[in-house]
């Protein structure tokens, strides 16, 4: 049997190789062999024998794949009839000519390619007993999908790839056997566990891709997966009275089902929903998201459904599953919702016109209803929706964060690894090391550009045009994507001499088609459209441009290719790659129509703030005079909407080279109105007029507790010294929401300053939040002489606590999803942890509690979940422990006995455990026992003064009563 797997693993990568080849004669040759094509393009017999040896690895690890597949799950099937199946699709791949164009597809889907070979050899099974049928079909779609992982994992074919393969062989193949993991095995226990494979394969096949902004289609580097591409942002805490301070996305989500993420434009809201669907997928998820694993996702994009009735769940699987929608067994989504092991994502609220947003909520509440066990994550930009839009559906709320300057940095690293993924050439190489340092300390040197890298968006695009331009980088928005699109539309085919057969378009025809289409989207309340219409507006527009003579479909076809700016999410849809663009186009059609009334008219709709904020940067002089002066006019006479109209006039100052002296005088008084700012959003709009509204802030100081928390947002957005002076008298304001902002406001400057000038004397610094990669803030703490509680999470790597804290004692922490926490000492030993009251370690593996009799004297509240211990016999005695709260115990609960002053406790099992040791606290009022069928209450019955709750699945169900009353009633 294994010379026969042999074979057909070398089948399998010959198939591949024609794939990847693109070579019409070598995939049409049936007889000729992978060693013809070596031997023809590599130069060299050492040479030659390397790249050998590497396909012959790549044919052993194909066939130890389907071997172990075979003998684990077709065991009971005759060996010659597993024989002949095996032959049998090792004889179709041979024979297969492959020479359909649409094989060669980027984006090849291995259905397509299995319809294909199926089609060269439809006898193929004619043969076989049913069995070996069956099992033939079987292997053949497995080795469909592993030509497709393979093809796609070796480097893009052009003159240097096989320089590319010797330079990193053992790479290529990890990667190869990494992808062949993805592929779901043969067999299953079930329909539903069948489909339920191939789905989550087409989800990570699909997804795990993203649009590198600023690189030629023709680069193999344009798209790159998203583990290159995804970095962990923050949001702001959707638990504000449990955790202050910013989180990890990770974390957030993982404390409940249901998470309303808001974000603004370019914030990574699309690729964070993107990444969670591929690893969700591939079982890759991990930290606080490990028990996710078990869901299988369904991305929802709601722009694909502006007039039209939202999805039933049937059909949740237009988005990544469409291929095989037909092939579902029925009723298969519903049995995943229902059972809890589905995690749906809904991008985009704010993509939906106003009047569908309402239907929308209805949708989402009578989803949530009948499908409470699943889980769901809904996105939006602020604008579009309040921070409780959901809450009546019971979600909770979270915004993303800007990124920090540790997130810039990384970005910036990831960014450019995705870049020399692709190199083959070492000076090439260096070359590209030297410019993302180059980039690096530009970025850390000039603070304006960094502020404009605060978004996953703008981030790349500065990447892509700092290695395009080599040199001068942008100083605001607009010249940003004024940039990028010249770079996207015209001088990347012209530098590189890229000629097609399509029409000849100048980079004024490519602008004036996008942008009537753009702005035709944004009238009529869509993010993208069908082809056909989108076909028609370019009709449209080329019958007023007399100098061209192609066709509308020509055309729309050359821009989808071509421009870098659209492209075809779905089959027969089209959209913007990015709704930025799409905003930055329709704001210079609306300017270049001479719109302004139609701008003004529409500017209380959140869909036209970015246009209107944009026009004014297009504006000649006289267009922005009018425009301003209208919307202030609008705002003066429009009632209860003045606010918001004012708002929006002063974030015109952002993009406004030029006013007059009368306009920007009275922009001035309005903003000054509006100061101190009297909610988040208006602090975002606000903040972006610059630092002229903090001189404006020096007359109308904060004096109330409401106003706190906008304005150290707005300072925080700003940025520089006088926000810093700011944000200091904002913080002796002590309210919970001016906390969070407080610690928010900490990622957007150098740690050590903020922490000396801002935090040092703060009330709200009692509590501070550390997670991420922000070891500077680590660092800084010993600056903050009012800290008492620290809370740690998702910290990389073990700290010195002692040298970073202050010098006086902390009473409270908390460690959450910090795997070096395997010792509780040396890890916890440092001085200033000595008089700990509240100890909590959430995610954490301490291998022992023994070293807990430390805080003896002085712990009173003390947390363990998971406990990572095979049983709790090692927590010592703890006196004046009044709440305990331990999750997966084992073993006896005698430890307890020596816990008095226990009043409150908290007991998860994973076996059944003996409740007998409870009688002896008398002071226990309360005890909650996840996992209830697995502990014998008898020991407790009658007892006065202790109220007990039980919980079988993670919810609280029914009422809570006393034991003494409850027990009678559990008894019947």
């Amino acid at each position: 049997m294994t010379d026969i797997v042999l074979g057909l693993g070398a089948a399998v990568v010959k198939a591949a190789c024609k794939v990847w080849l693109k070579d019409h004669a070598f995939a049409a040759d049936t007889s000729a062999a992978v060693i013809d094509v070596i031997n023809a393009r590599v130069s060299g017999t050492r040479e030659r024998r390397r790249v050998q040896r590497l396909f012959e690895d790549l044919e052993e690890t194909v066939a130890d794949k389907l071997q172990s597949t075979l003998k684990h799950e077709f065991g009971g099937l005759p060996v010659n009839e597993r024989n002949a199946a095996v032959l049998a699709v090792t004889d179709t791949f041979d024979g297969a000519r492959l020479v359909e164009d649409d094989i060669f597809a980027a984006d090849l889907d291995p259905l397509f390619l299995e319809r294909n070979v199926r089609a060269e050899w439809p006898d193929a099974v004619r043969d076989l007993a049913p069995p070996a049928a069956a099992l033939y079909d079987r292997v053949l779609g497995e080795c469909c999908a592993y030509i497709i992982e393979v093809a796609r994992d070796l480097p893009a074919f052009d003159a240097g790839a096989f320089t590319e393969i010797l330079r990193r062989q053992s790479q290529i193949l990890g990667g190869v056997r990494e992808l062949l993991d993805r592929v779901p095995g043969l067999g299953a226990t079930s329909p539903d566990e069948a489909f339920t494979g191939r789905y989550r394969y087409q989800v990570a096949n699909i997804l795990d891709r993203l649009e590198l902004f600023g690189v030629t289609a023709a680069d193999s580097v344009r798209r790159y997966p998203l583990s290159l591409a995804y970095i962990r942002l923050r949001v702001s805490s959707p638990v504000p009275d449990r955790m202050t301070g910013p989180v990890t996305v990770d974390d957030a989500l993982a404390r409940g089902s249901r998470l309303f993420l808001r974000g603004d434009a370019g914030s990574g809201k699309t690729t964070l929903l993107q990444w969670l669907a591929v690893r969700a997928a591939t079982g890759d998820l991990s930290g606080p998201l490990t028990s996710w694993n078990d869901s299988v996702p369904f991305l929802i994009p709601l722009r694909r459904y502006v007039g039209r009735a939202l999805p039933a769940p049937e059909d949740f699987l237009s988005q990544a599953g469409r291929h095989i929608a037909d092939e579902m067994p029925e009723g298969w989504v519903r049995r995943r919702l229902a059972g809890g092991r589905a995690l749906v994502l809904v991008d985009g609220i704010d993509e939906l016109p106003e009047a569908e947003r309402a239907p929308a909520r209805a949708w989402l509440g009578e989803l949530t209803a009948a499908y409470p066990a699943a889980r769901y994550v809904v996105t939006s930009r602020p604008t579009a929706a309040g921070e409780d839009w959901l809450s009546a559906e019971d979600f909770d709320s979270a915004e993303l964060r800007p990124m920090s300057w540790p997130d810039i940095e990384e970005f910036v690293r990831h960014w450019h690894s995705a870049v020399g993924g692709s190199r083959v050439d070492e000076d090439e190489l260096t070359r590209l090391r030297s410019y993302e340092e180059a980039l690096l300390g530009a970025l850390r040197s000039r603070r304006h550009l960094r502020a404009l890298a605060v978004t996953p968006l703008l981030c790349a695009l500065l990447c892509a045009l700092h290695l395009d331009r080599r040199t001068q980088l942008p100083r605001d928005r607009m010249e940003l994507y004024g940039i990028a699109l010249e770079m996207l539309l015209e001088r990347r085919d012209v530098e590189r001499r890229i000629r097609g057969n399509g029409p000849d378009l100048s980079y004024t025809d490519k602008l004036l088609l996008l942008q009537d289409l753009a702005y035709w989207l944004i009238r009529n309340g869509m993010s993208d459209a069908p082809v056909d219409r989108a076909v028609e507006r370019i009709a449209h527009r080329l019958s007023s441009m007399y100098r061209l003579s192609a066709d509308a479909s020509t055309v729309f076809g050359h821009l989808l290719v071509r421009s870098g700016l659209l492209r075809e999410p779905v089959a027969g849809r089209v959209d913007f790659v990015h709704r930025t663009f799409q905003e930055y186009l329709a704001a210079r059609a609306a300017i270049e129509a001479d719109d302004v009334g139609a701008l003004v008219k529409n500017a209380h709709h959140d869909q036209w703030r970015e246009v209107v904020v944009m026009a004014a940067g297009h504006a000649q002089p006289r267009q922005r005079e009018e425009l301003l002066r209208m919307l202030l006019d609008r705002g003066d006479n429009d009632g209860d909407g003045w606010q918001a109209l004012h708002v929006l006039a002063v974030a015109c100052l952002e993009t406004s080279p030029q006013l007059a002296p009368d306009t920007y005088a009275r922009i001035q008084q309005v903003a000054g109105e509006l100061l101190p700012p009297r909610s988040r959003s208006d602090a975002d709009a606000l903040a972006r007029a610059g630092e002229f509204v903090l001189d404006l802030l020096a007359e109308r100081p904060v004096t109330t507790n409401q106003h706190a928390a906008p304005t150290i947002r707005l300072a925080a957005a700003i940025g520089g010294d006088t926000a810093l002076e700011v944000i200091a008298r904002c913080a002796r304001f002590v309210e919970p929401l001016a906390e969070l902002e407080l610690n928010a406001a900490w990622d957007r400057f150098d740690a050590d300053r903020f922490a000396q000038k801002v935090l040092a004397h703060s009330p709200h610094a009692a509590e501070l939040t550390i997670g991420g990669n922000r070891m500077d803030q680590i660092r800084a703490l010993r600056h903050v002489t009012v800290l008492r509680a620290l809370n740690l999470t998702s910290v990389p790597e073990e700290l010195d606590l002692d040298e970073n804290l202050p010098r006086h004692s902390l009473t409270k922490l908390k460690i959450i999803n910090c795997d070096w926490l395997t010792r509780l000492l040396p890890a916890l030993e440092a001085e200033q942890l000595r008089d700990l009251e509240v100890l909590e370690m959430i995610g954490c593996g301490p291998r022992s509690l023994h070293e807990l009799s430390r805080w003896a004297g002085t712990l009173r509240e003390l947390a363990i979940w998971p406990a990572a211990v095979s049983d709790i016999g090692s927590l010592p005695p703890l006196p004046e422990l009044q709440d305990l709260f331990c999750i997966d115990v084992r073993g006896s609960l005698a430890p307890l006995r020596e816990m008095p002053a226990l009043r409150r406790l908290t007991l998860g099992a994973v076996e059944p455990i003996d409740l007998t040791p409870l009688q002896d606290l008398k002071r226990l009022e309360r005890l909650e026992l996840y996992g209830s069928t697995l502990f014998d209450h008898s020991p407790l019955m009658g007892r006065e003064g202790l109220t007990i709750h039980l919980n079988e699945d993670g919810r609280i169900r029914g009422a809570t009563v006393p034991l003494s009353s409850a027990w009678p009633l559990r008894q019947t």
